[in-house]
């Protein structure tokens, strides 16, 4: 094994140690020497290659978001993520369940995140948590923008689409199945039931953006 195979391996290896330590004890209770026990490494090559406490999370948030991006245009295939023509019904459903699928894939991570937003509301978060937690926000933000909606419509939207659609799915896949079983709900129900709003919710919101965006939709 050549040695950049080598540095690959231990830096997976660190993040996966990282990913339980952060998911165990939260960004505070982390330890550095507890997360290169757990790796089977050395100390020093966490600092190696991640600099610090703060780069190594940094990195681990970002690895997950950039794989679940990546995972979600897999539901479109090769056609344009931002075309609205493609979005019927089918397409929106196969949207949303790969987006959940992929939620679900990392629910350490956004439980991570999710308890470091909370833990700290009483002082200013970081902004690079919400981020990483939300990044196609920005994006929508500016594509909505080039489609010609007007900036409050944008906000409404925005707003709309964090606290009815972002946030519920996460809260979701990371507590959903936990809640179920503590107030002896149906998983099959319970899920039936949130994907088929977030189907309607979804459809809704591409609805918005097919009548007010500029741009010329097929039939």
């Amino acid at each position: 094994m050549s040695g950049k195979e080598n540095g690959q391996e231990s830096r997976q290896k660190i993040l996966g140690a990282a990913l339980d330590v952060f998911y165990e004890a939260g960004f505070d209770g982390a330890r550095m020497d507890r997360i290169a026990k757990r790796a089977g490494v050395n100390q020093a090559l966490i600092y190696y290659y991640f600099q610090s406490k703060e780069g190594l999370f940094a990195e681990l948030i970002h690895i997950n978001i950039d794989e679940m991006i990546a995972e979600k245009k897999k539901a479109i295939g090769e056609k344009d993520f931002y075309d609205l023509n493609i979005y019927d019904a089918d397409v929106i459903k196969k949207v949303v369940d790969q987006v959940m699928g992929a939620l679900k894939k990392r629910g350490k991570i956004f439980s991570i995140v999710l308890g470091e937003i909370f833990r700290n509301s009483s002082r200013q978060t970081d902004p690079k948590i919400f981020e990483a937690f939300l990044p196609s926000i920005q994006q929508l933000r500016q594509w909505m923008s080039s489609l010609g909606i007007c900036q409050k419509d944008i906000d409404r939207e925005i707003i709309t689409a964090v606290f009815f659609g972002s946030l519920p799915m996460i809260a979701y896949t990371t507590l959903g199945e936990k809640l179920a079983d503590h107030y002896d709900l149906d998983r099959e129900s319970l899920h039936k039931i949130f994907t088929e709003r977030l189907y309607r919710f979804s459809e809704d919101l591409v609805g918005f953006l097919k009548r007010q965006g500029r741009v010329e939709i097929s039939t």
